[in-house]
């Protein structure tokens, strides 16, 4: 995590990711490319997990380029070439073996009917990015926020993890499109957006979902410099203060 990691370079890591070998490695692409295919698939293979090599590398390529995305099982397998149970029984996989986690979607909300499916993630946006051949990622680029939605998520598990706090994790999107990136059970709710000055455009999920009135605190995680507080209650966090104060408890 970037807790841990001696003058943590934020764009270093959305590049190439947080496994220590690499992110401090002179050829991180090197590296990553050998992990991938040394231990994401052989040893995958190796522990009898999966028969069918070939099937389970196009899925993980699959589940890569669908990284973060709301995935509906039936076409999801069908692109991948297997049926839906298998494609669970995948996901099952790398969950067992801490290379992926699931984000079931929040279906609480009354005013507006929300989304079920799931959102997946692999463990490391290094090697997402690998998977997806994404080249270098520069500042303010989309790329750079979807690497930078994972990072701040993977943060929060970790943190979480580490302190022993049992919360449920999931996401909300109502089907009119309202959307909140990461609900923490009942205690927070939290937008990430990779932009340094947070307008009133970039709260509507928190806002809509706020109208509920199911979660305790709402707040969101961006680039910006000051932390500060809306007039209707929500924290916007400048992303190494926020992390700072999960670390220290005082989020959660």
């Amino acid at each position: 995590t970037s807790h841990e990691i001696e003058d943590f370079d934020l764009l270093r890591y959305l590049n190439h990711g947080g496994l220590p070998a690499i992110y401090l490695s002179e050829e991180p692409q090197e590296d990553l490319a050998g992990y991938v295919s040394l231990y994401l698939k052989e040893e995958i293979q190796a522990e009898s997990l999966t028969r069918n090599l070939p099937a389970f590398s196009t899925f993980l390529d699959a589940i890569a380029l669908s990284n973060g995305e709301e995935i509906n099982m039936e076409s999801f397998a069908s692109d991948c070439g297997v049926s839906p149970i298998t494609v669970k029984n995948y996901l099952q996989i790398l969950e067992d073996t801490l290379v992926g986690f699931s984000l079931p979607g929040f279906r609480k909300t009354k005013k507006r009917k929300a989304i079920s499916r799931i959102k997946h993630y692999l463990f490391d946006v290094g090697v997402v990015n690998h998977l997806c051949q994404r080249g270098l990622i520069q500042s303010k680029s989309e790329l750079f926020g979807k690497a930078f939605e994972q990072f701040l998520i993977q943060e929060v598990r970790a943190c979480l993890d580490y302190q022993r706090t049992i919360v449920s994790l999931s996401y909300w999107r109502s089907t009119s499109q309202f959307e909140v990136d990461l609900i923490l059970g009942q205690k927070l709710a939290l937008e990430i957006k990779a932009t340094s000055l947070v307008q009133d455009k970039h709260l509507k999920g928190l806002r809509a979902l706020k109208e509920e009135g199911l979660i305790e605190k709402y707040a969101i995680v961006s680039l910006d410099e000051e932390e500060r507080t809306t007039e209707d209650g929500i924290a916007i966090y400048p992303w190494k203060v926020f992390l700072k104060k999960m670390w220290d408890r005082k989020i959660v």
